[in-house]
């Protein structure tokens, strides 16, 4: 089955935004998971923090950022441990995005980071994407 890419670049930010509460943000507002988005493949679960314990990865705010890809149409997933804004342990961040193929990974990564530079310039830790 081929790879369908979206035309339309769009990026969605989970995590805290504007103060502390893990949430799904994009287009000018805070979603919720009753919200429909077409072929989001990932749940509230995946989102807040599942991606990352499903991969194994050790609760280390590290600036490391892992990403996978799902749905139709693409979607990449970009996330991390971010304790910036709120310090408990568990808490991360992501972007989702849209419109990049599997093979742009770090061109998505880049895209996204500058449509929320505030979450990028938060860290503590610069964010470096792994292969």
């Amino acid at each position: 089955m081929p790879i369908v890419v979206a035309q339309t670049k769009r990026v969605l930010y989970f995590g805290c935004l504007g103060g502390l509460g893990h949430f799904l943000h994009g287009e000018g507002k805070r979603s919720t998971w009753t919200d429909h988005i077409p072929g989001f493949p990932w749940t509230i679960g995946h989102c807040d923090s599942g991606l990352l314990k499903n991969g194994k990865r050790a609760d280390r705010y590290d600036g490391k950022v892992w990403w996978t890809c799902g749905g139709t149409p693409l979607w990449l997933a970009f996330y991390w441990w971010d304790n910036s804004v709120d310090t408990r342990g568990g808490s991360n961040s992501g972007f989702y995005v849209q419109g990049f193929d599997h093979k742009q990974a770090p061109e998505a990564f880049a895209y996204a980071s500058s449509i929320y530079p505030e979450v990028v310039t938060r860290q503590r830790h610069p964010l470096v994407l792994q292969s």
